[in-house]
């Protein structure tokens, strides 16, 4: 999954390994992505949030750190998914060795040109919100007819320098992360990318 045309740094194989990503290929077929990015246009959207402070329901649109559109599916498409990212649960609490028991609500997020979310982590300061473990599945992948751009970019250290590691994803991949890993998403170029995000704890 690395994007640099194949060539892994040992830095960057050092911080994969690091980080000891869950992945599951295929998680969604074509057909179910394609439905669902048919049924993510046509839903409400709103800008998506991020946290202002530490209280629970402190979260606003801010532009200058996260631009990109929240699709308001259906009740019936978010149990959905739900149930889906629940059958994996069991395997990604054994892979990352935690207790996992909960699923968050998940995002169904469309990013357009010009969107992104800067270098962030998932588990909040506060404690507030009880992420161990951060989910994104692809709806699309990166290519001329789809999107350019919009890459997901991790950050650690190796040596004491930064590194970047930045993944070039399938469509209907699922990869599953800790949440205290710093990531973000580079602006997009063109057309648009779709995922879901969610969080086991």
């Amino acid at each position: 999954m690395p994007n640099n045309g194949g060539c892994v740094t040992i830095a960057e194989l050092a911080l994969g390994c690091a980080i000891n990503f869950f992945a599951v290929e295929r998680f969604l077929d074509e057909q179910e992505c394609q439905r669902l990015r048919g049924v993510m246009r046509e839903s409400p959207l709103a800008a998506a949030t991020v946290a202002r402070g530490t209280a629970p329901t402190d979260y606003a649109a801010d532009e200058e750190r996260r631009r990109t559109r929240r699709s308001a599916v259906s009740a019936d498409e978010q149990a959905s998914f739900v149930a889906k990212l629940e059958a994996v649960r069991e395997n990604a609490a054994a892979h990352f060795g935690e207790a996992l028991a909960k699923t968050e609500e998940p995002q169904f997020l469309i990013y357009r040109t010009g969107d992104f979310f800067v270098r962030h982590t998932d588990r909040d300061r506060a404690g507030l919100k009880a992420r161990t473990i951060s989910i994104i599945v692809f709806l699309s992948e990166p290519g001329p007819a789809t999107y350019l751009g919009g890459d997901l970019k991790f950050t650690g250290y190796f040596n004491d320098r930064e590194t970047h590691l930045t993944l070039r994803p399938s469509e209907g991949l699922l990869i599953a992360f800790p949440s205290h890993i710093p990531h973000e998403v580079t602006p997009v170029e063109s057309g648009e990318r779709f995922t879901i995000v969610s969080w086991f704890a």
